[in-house]
């Protein structure tokens, strides 16, 4: 039997499992045949996750660098503080990349130069996906 686990209301796995299976402490455990993770159950009835919008090919370097202001770094200061640090330690060594940062209109999310910055600042692709999502919808 196919079982969700469920905690606060959020589908968290499902499960293949035997009737008498008991679920962890804390979690409820529902027969379904359509629900998966990160499904809402309230209580009756199971609801799918709204879709994702689709990941911009591309954002304004306005977008991009208030949508890093906006976010808090792990060692302080914000993404856009970290990022400006990265590009003016390495303009030397990358000058394309100081360049790019200081001139160009938009930013390409298969750029290279993002998957440089990504990768030195430790986002993963799904926190890059999301970080063009959110700064697609800011209007100057």
């Amino acid at each position: 039997m196919r079982i969700a686990l469920i905690r606060d209301g959020v589908v968290e796995n499902v499960v293949e499992a035997e009737e008498d299976f008991a679920p962890p402490q804390g979690v409820l455990g529902v027969a379904t045949q359509e629900a998966g993770p990160e499904w809402r159950y309230d209580g009756e009835i199971f609801l799918a996750p709204p879709e994702k919008a689709a990941v911009p090919g591309a954002i304004t370097m306005f977008q991009a660098r208030e949508q890093l202001r906006r976010i808090a770094a792990p060692e302080g200061g914000t993404l856009l503080d970290a990022v400006n640090a990265l590009v003016e330690s390495r303009r030397d060594e990358e000058p394309t990349l100081a360049l790019a940062w200081e001139y160009a209109t938009h930013v390409n999310r298969s750029s290279m130069f993002v998957g440089s910055l990504a990768a030195r600042l430790s986002l993963s692709d799904e926190t890059l996906d999301e970080l063009f999502r959110q700064a697609a919808t800011i209007v100057a």
